[in-house]
């Protein structure tokens, strides 16, 4: 089995990393500008539809539903590398955020401004029967990478959808 070049770059930075952002406060100065980046995706023309029937919305705000799943680790210093799946018409008082990286306050008077769930439907659009949630806090990019999307796109595969729409946070 052949070793992913990029986890090997990253596995290298940690320990370094891992001792500036034990501090308190941690030390993201230190070592944000020497995280090594993933290599960069090859780009691919969008040749769906113009006028989209079903959107898929996937989200950064470490949505979650409170009766359905555990909260994202929001507190590790490298991020929560999963994701939630939730029904994209749960009730707007059982979903919460677990995201310390914003102000998860305004997002809960206003959840249509993270998930906007009525405004895409208001302009005569199906939304897909679920909506993907990760944490945008998120220093383990290798296992984002190698686990996590695999999951989201598979996911998404089987909704069916004709758009995806990024609500980044």
């Amino acid at each position: 089995m052949q070793g992913n070049p990029y986890r090997t770059r990253w596995a290298a930075w940690l320990p370094t990393a891992l001792e500036a952002l034990g501090q308190d406060p941690p030390d993201y100065r230190a070592v944000m500008p020497t995280m090594p980046m993933p290599p960069p995706l090859t780009e691919t023309p969008f040749a769906g539809p113009v006028n989209p029937r079903s959107i898929a919305v996937l989200t950064t705000s470490g949505a979650y539903d409170v009766n359905v799943h555990a909260p994202f680790t929001a507190s590790s210093i490298l991020g929560d590398a999963t994701h939630r799946v939730i029904d994209t018409w749960t009730r707007a008082d059982a979903i919460d955020f677990a995201h310390e990286h914003f102000n998860q306050d305004a997002a809960r008077r206003d959840l249509e401004s993270v998930l906007p769930r009525a405004s895409i439907t208001a302009c005569g659009v199906r939304l897909s029967p679920r909506i993907i949630s990760w944490s945008g806090f998120l220093l383990d990019w290798p296992t984002f990478i190698e686990a996590t999307i695999p999951q989201i796109v598979k996911q998404v595969s089987i909704d069916q959808p004709d758009a995806a729409l990024l609500v980044p946070i």
